[in-house]
Formats: structure tokens, sequence, C-alpha cells
């Protein structure tokens, strides 16, 4: 019986110690730039890690804003621009952030709940129909930096 007991307790720590978040699909830090100017977008920003497969985000969404797009700013010639994207690739066990300067959220519209509440709700939507909930603490120009998770 102790044998049992010893290979079903190595058994269970093998099946423990390979659950890492490394194999989870999840996506942390989240925050919303609301804007200052009413009417022009706020961002978002947030970092995707990786599950045990590549996915791609392929949407965001919110009942609490008008409108959600993922876009990314890149320099050409001292120049920079944004383009709306269609997709963010994720590859397995990897961190992608979102931020200023890169990949991010445009955002329209965010309800005055969602502002007295200093969070968003957003559902991420994967290429492999994962869908994870999270909330985004809501800033203000001016407000200090959300505490980390």
């Amino acid at each position: 019986m102790n044998k049992v007991m010893t290979m079903l307790a190595a058994s269970i720590s093998l099946v423990l110690a390979s659950c890492g978040q490394g194999d989870i699909l999840f996506a942390d830090n989240a925050v919303i730039n609301l804007s200052p100017v009413d009417g022009n977008p706020s961002a978002g920003y947030m970092d995707l890690h990786g599950g045990r497969v590549n996915v791609s985000l392929v949407g965001v969404t919110s009942d609490d804003v008008l409108r959600m797009e993922m876009h990314e700013t890149t320099e050409t010639n001292g120049m920079a621009s944004m383009a709306k994207l269609k997709s963010i690739p994720v590859p397995a066990g990897k961190t992608v952030k979102l931020e200023p300067g890169g990949k991010h959220l445009m955002i329209w519209g965010v309800g005055e709940g969602a502002q007295k509440r200093g969070l968003l709700t957003m559902t991420l939507i994967y290429s492999n129909d994962d869908r994870i909930e999270i909330n985004a603490a809501i800033k203000k120009v001016g407000d200090a930096a959300p505490a980390a998770e």
C-alpha cells in the first residue's frame, strides 16, 4: 500500500509540475488610458501570455464601449503612423506586450459606469476560440499608475 501511495503522490506531482503558467493562455497588467478630449479614442495596454500552442488575438469586445480596435504604431523615416490590425500573434509560452508606441487597443466611448468603477471589463477572443474575460484599470490623465496585479 505504501508503494502505491508513493507512486500516486509522484504521479500527481509530475502532473502538477507540467501545468505551469507557461501552459496557460492569459492576459494581465491591463490598463486603459482615457483620452482627455471627449470624442477622441482612449488607449488600452496589457500583457498577453501564450499557452501551449501558437494562437492569435483576433478580437476584443466590451459592453461598456462604443467601439474597440487593435492597432499598431510604427515608425518609418522618422514618421510615426498607426494601422488597424486584424490579429495579434501570441506565440506559445511567450509574452506579447500591448504598449505605447507598439501594438495597442484604440477604444471609443468608454461608458460612465466603467469610468466610475475604475474598471473596464473586456473579453479577449483568440483564434482557437478561447475567450478570456479580464478587467482593465481605467486611468485618467494625472492619475497615478495602477498597482501591478
